[in-house]
């Protein structure tokens, strides 16, 4: 899938307790502990990471794998893969959404994303930034 850093899949945990379906691919294992949610590290870490998008931005992971494949797996600024910031984050881009109204805009490198939240999401203050920029070309010309 290009935005995980995990290996393949772990292969279902076979614990003592009944058999339960996993919260996430709803296949059938036999758990630990009757606290245990998910069959396998992969599913566990999809859980969480749908989990934060629920909690964070109101979307789903799948929300996200959609938005993801729609962009090319790219930044929609850049047009770069991303990277990942921590071992313990398995995304490559982040979700940019806007502070006023909430919503999600789209997904971008950390580097974009970061970028607008200097900018204050200020259209003005990127187009004089731009200015900025240009008028310094034509200066070294």
């Amino acid at each position: 899938m290009g935005r995980y850093t995990l290996g393949a899949h772990s292969g279902p945990r076979e614990g003592k307790y009944k058999e339960k379906p996993c919260r996430r691919c709803k296949q059938g294992y036999r758990p630990y502990s009757p606290s245990q949610l998910y069959c396998s590290d992969v599913c566990a870490d999809d859980g969480k990471t749908n989990a934060y998008l629920m909690r964070t931005y109101g979307i789903s992971l799948e929300h996200y794998e959609k938005m993801y494949a729609e962009q090319g797996g790219l930044c929609a600024i850049c047009n770069g893969e991303g990277f990942v910031m921590k071992e313990c984050h398995s995304l490559k881009l982040v979700v940019d959404h806007c502070h006023l109204g909430g919503h999600v805009r789209g997904l971008l490198c950390h580097n974009c994303n970061r970028a607008l939240g200097l900018l204050k999401d200020s259209t003005t203050v990127l187009s004089n930034a731009i200015n900025y920029l240009t008028l310094d070309k034509q200066a070294v010309v």
